[in-house]
């Protein structure tokens, strides 16, 4: 079965076991309900089934980047200019001359350390995030109430600057379309 009707059925499960939950509670028309606490092996079981679906995720990703042409390392790298060089027969290089005698440029991706820093800093911050989410998400299991809404909406604002590089990128594209071509 595909993850995404594994994933649908999981949604609708859920959806029914949380209504009639709420229903044999004592649920009223005006949806307000009681908070009972659930019990504590089912608070860790949720947060075990949510990383699990993290970590099922991240394989199933691993698993079609694996049987694609697609690289890390091409990805963390940029493009650079540099001279093209050729054997000068006595164990050495010599650019290699074009027909105006100038020594011919190319285009080549090349490591970038600014990229990986990106990545690894990423990785942290989103290891933080998940971290910080599960004891708010625990904190809300025991108690009924979030932790102080104002510093969720603060935290989640935070979690979004994981796509600010992105971002960037994209509006730095769209304003390399409107600038004057050089010539």
């Amino acid at each position: 079965m595909k993850l995404h009707k594994i994933a649908a059925i999981w949604l609708v499960v859920s959806m029914t076991i949380i209504s009639q939950d709420i229903l044999a509670e004592g649920g009223t028309s005006s949806g307000v309900v009681s908070w009972v606490p659930v019990e504590p092996w089912l608070i860790y079981v949720v947060i075990g089934v949510i990383l699990l679906g993290g970590f099922v995720s991240l394989n199933c990703i691993m698993s079609a980047l694996s049987k694609s042409k697609w690289s890390l390392a091409d990805a963390l790298s940029e493009e650079a200019s540099v001279v093209s060089l050729e054997a000068d027969g006595s164990g050495g290089f010599k650019p290699r001359l074009g027909a105006d005698g100038k020594p011919i440029m190319i285009t080549e991706l090349r490591a970038s350390s600014s990229r990986m820093i990106a990545l690894v800093g990423m990785i942290l911050i989103l290891l933080m995030f998940l971290g910080f989410g599960i004891f708010a998400m625990y904190s809300f299991a025991k108690t009924g109430v979030m932790p102080n809404p104002e510093n969720m909406v603060n935290f989640l604002a935070a979690g979004m600057t994981l796509f600010a590089p992105y971002l960037v990128n994209q509006f730095s594209a769209l304003f390399e379309k409107l600038a004057p071509k050089k010539s």
